[in-house]
């Protein structure tokens, strides 16, 4: 196949990953090839943190490290932030060798991998949003061709277009995108299932229960615990409900249980609940199921520190680690990660809270988680 022939087919397969989510990944591999690159990626992000949403991905080791640690610190984010909508970015645009040679971003996460380079562009931006699509190009490879710009600035409206058509398939009434905004926010675990059983929608803290893979997990679309006796009471608990819902019955058909965790941690305390359409409305959600897990305290502290002062999740945990007593040097133990990432992460913490020495920012992060403490306790 020529180059032609390549390039249309990379056209055909990103239109039909607009239209089937589950194909971008084929899309990116096609383009990885077409670019000679190591891998690829499209990356949502909220605005103005920069905090990561979602991602596709092809080819790329470690994502879960990229995504906590080094996608915060990575320089080419807020370039791409910047830029408008539809513009190809790569790093010659920014800076030189010899700044790429001192910074961890590329010294320790991508010269890890083989990787150096990229070449990529903004896909949509809002106040909201920021979508971007990267190639990661090896050392070897060196800098992105002119004729490689040229491509992906010749690619990037199909990308746009099929980023737009797959935002309108997944189209959800203002309600629903505000209930499930609302619910993204709770500190436990929210899933709604349908009449089958199959899991509907499943909130922040139940996607990260199911990475977590510690007694609870989404198998082919359905809810699955590890413990026989918490399955026996689910499926108790769901007949019930289904015989609510065909009778109309004014029942409760509601179960509460535990849930243990082959990781010996504090069980899932679990709750379920018929969530039953008004008189009308097609049959949709018809069961709401609470997943409450006891370590989640810590988390929802890390979390209120981030939102309080702006920080990234990466930020936000390096934070939580110094008000916990830790150093440095072991919590870069504990996570696995360099000393210089997490000293990266603390250089960042002191500009955002205006500190200059270690023990000033210690101090001001105590004052937040103070101030967090009391929240909750008002909110008890």
């Amino acid at each position: 196949m020529g180059r032609r022939e390549n390039i249309i087919d990379a056209i055909s397969r990103i239109h039909a990953a607009g239209a089937d989510t589950d194909k971008w990944p084929d899309a990116l591999s096609v383009l990885t090839t077409l670019f000679g690159g190591q891998g690829a990626s499209l990356e949502f992000m909220e605005r103005p943190s920069l905090r990561h949403t979602g991602m596709h991905s092809y080819g790329l080791p470690s994502v879960d490290a990229y995504m906590e640690h080094y996608a915060p610190m990575s320089p080419r984010y807020p370039h791409l932030a910047r830029g408008r909508a539809g513009s190809v970015h790569y790093d010659a645009l920014y800076y030189d060798d010899d700044v790429m040679d001192t910074h961890p971003f590329y010294t320790e996460f991508l010269a890890a991998f083989d990787l150096r380079y990229f070449l990529g562009g903004a896909i949509e931006k809002s106040p909201r949003e920021l979508v971007a699509v990267a190639i990661q190009i090896s050392p070897r490879q060196g800098h992105p061709t002119p004729a490689n710009i040229r491509l992906m600035g010749a690619l990037l409206p199909h990308i746009q277009q099929a980023s737009d058509v797959m935002r309108r398939l997944g189209h959800r009434s203002n309600a629903q995108a505000g209930l499930e905004s609302t619910l993204d926010w709770l500190a436990d675990g929210v899933l709604m299932l349908a009449p089958d059983v199959s899991v509907l929608y499943a909130n922040a803290a139940a996607r990260a229960i199911f990475r977590a893979a510690d007694g609870i997990a989404l198998h082919r679309g359905t809810l699955q615990f590890i413990s026989r006796d918490a399955m026996a009471k689910l499926g108790l608990a769901l007949k019930a409900i289904d015989r609510l819902r065909i009778s109309d019955i004014a029942d409760a058909a509601q179960s509460d249980f535990l849930v243990g965790r082959p990781s010996n941690a504090p069980a899932y305390a679990v709750s379920v609940r018929p969530l039953l359409a008004q008189a009308g409305e097609p049959s949709q959600a018809v069961t709401l199921i609470f997943i409450h897990d006891p370590l989640t305290r810590k988390q929802t502290r890390v979390e209120f520190l981030g939102n309080m002062l702006k920080l990234t999740t990466a930020e936000a945990n390096t934070a939580n680690a110094l008000c916990s007593g830790l150093s440095p040097d072991e919590y870069a133990h504990q996570c696995n990660i360099s000393a210089n990432t997490v000293y990266t992460h603390i250089r960042h913490l002191k500009e955002k809270t205006g500190s200059r020495r270690m023990a000033e920012l210690i101090r001001k992060l105590n004052d937040v988680q103070v101030a967090v403490i009391a929240k909750r306790e008002n909110d008890i």
